[in-house]
């Protein structure tokens, strides 16, 4: 492994347990077994080390939406492809979520991490909707609106997931609420 990659997967550990704010390079050093010194050949900053962790987080994002997207060109896409797929996506990405979730209220690039994941989240389910709709297989309901409340229980399903693992697993139902609300 490159020492950019161990500088990186140790500050997502480091992160993860203790926070952005207490995570300081020297103790990622001493975690890395590297040098303080070569921390800074890689990164320009702390905050440089969390852009890189939140941009690798966005990038796989976006081939999650990329696949959704092919699907829907396709028409094979349902409400509950994209909620368990994106459910997935959260599982397999389970510390770099926890680091964006964290960090949203102390950094700007946070912010716009989850304004895209949830903006982007809800596109597809209003295109996955409004082809359920002409398909003749969902309600002809209010899309936006309904995109916005299956978005809010899937994002709030996601934050259930990793902060709260050891309550009862709901996805399942949700899945089938959400069906049961406006699939015909």
């Amino acid at each position: 492994m490159k020492t950019k990659d161990i500088i990186l997967a140790t500050a997502k550990e480091m992160i993860s347990e203790v926070g952005f704010h207490k995570a300081t390079t020297a103790n990622l050093a001493k975690m890395a077994n590297i040098s303080e010194g070569t921390i800074y050949r890689h990164f320009e900053s702390k905050e440089d080390i969390l852009l890189h962790i939140l941009d690798a987080l966005e990038e796989n994002f976006s081939y999650y939406i990329e696949a959704v997207r092919q699907k829907l060109d396709r028409d094979e896409c349902s409400i509950e492809e994209i909620m368990n797929e994106y459910f997935s996506f959260v599982e397999d990405n389970e510390i770099d979520m926890k680091i964006m979730l964290s960090t949203y209220g102390l950094l700007d690039s946070s912010k716009r991490l989850m304004a895209v994941f949830l903006k982007n989240l809800e596109l597809i389910l209003e295109d996955c909707i409004k082809l359920g709709i002409k398909k003749g297989t969902v309600r002809d309901v209010a899309v936006e609106e309904n995109a916005t409340v299956v978005m809010t229980i899937i994002f709030g399903l996601t934050r259930m997931q990793l902060y709260w693992p050891d309550r009862r697993d709901v996805r399942a139902e949700a899945v089938g609420f959400c069906r049961r609300s406006i699939l015909l």
